[in-house]
């Protein structure tokens, strides 16, 4: 009759060693190495954003700034919106109210309905935003059916 010893490993796919000696001969123990399992590569994921389309979407609002005498409108404060108007691209530059408006031709919008807003005025920052280049100020809005949108800038100093 013999003696086996059977040594059973898996990493991705399973395989059995078997070793059989005959029944009078002694069996060591041996050292069995066993590889490291091995990650399997990650999955890309899928696109988040959806197809942008125009919706007929506005978004407007007013820029302002804080001062000892309260909110004060801000004129001349320059906004490039990507994904305003009918063929995207739109600019604005805010009225002695401190008004903008881009409701005319719709808003592009994804599945999330975040609109990028570049923001500059000469000597005046969003706190928060994102620095964009030549000073302008990243802005982002969630925009979903007419969205009134204000914010405050502030000096620099």
């Amino acid at each position: 009759m013999n003696r086996c010893l059977v040594v059973a490993s898996f990493v991705i796919v399973g395989f059995v060693t078997a070793a059989c000696e005959p029944a009078s001969s002694p069996t060591a123990a041996s050292a069995v190495t066993v590889p490291a399992p091995v990650a399997p590569a990650p999955t890309p994921l899928p696109p988040s954003r959806s197809q942008p389309v125009l919706k007929p979407d506005s978004l407007s609002g007013v820029v302002s700034e804080m001062t000892s005498d309260g909110l004060v409108p801000l004129a001349g404060v320059e906004i490039y919106c990507d994904a305003c108007g009918e063929f995207g691209h739109t600019w604005m530059t805010t009225d002695e109210r401190g008004a903008y408006d881009f409701g005319r031709d719709g808003i592009w919008s994804d599945d999330r309905g975040v609109t990028a807003l570049l923001v500059v005025k000469e000597g005046y920052f969003i706190p928060g935003g994102s620095l964009g280049p030549s000073n302008w100020t990243w802005q982002h809005v969630r925009v979903t059916g007419d969205t009134r949108f204000d914010f405050q800038m502030v000096r620099r100093e």
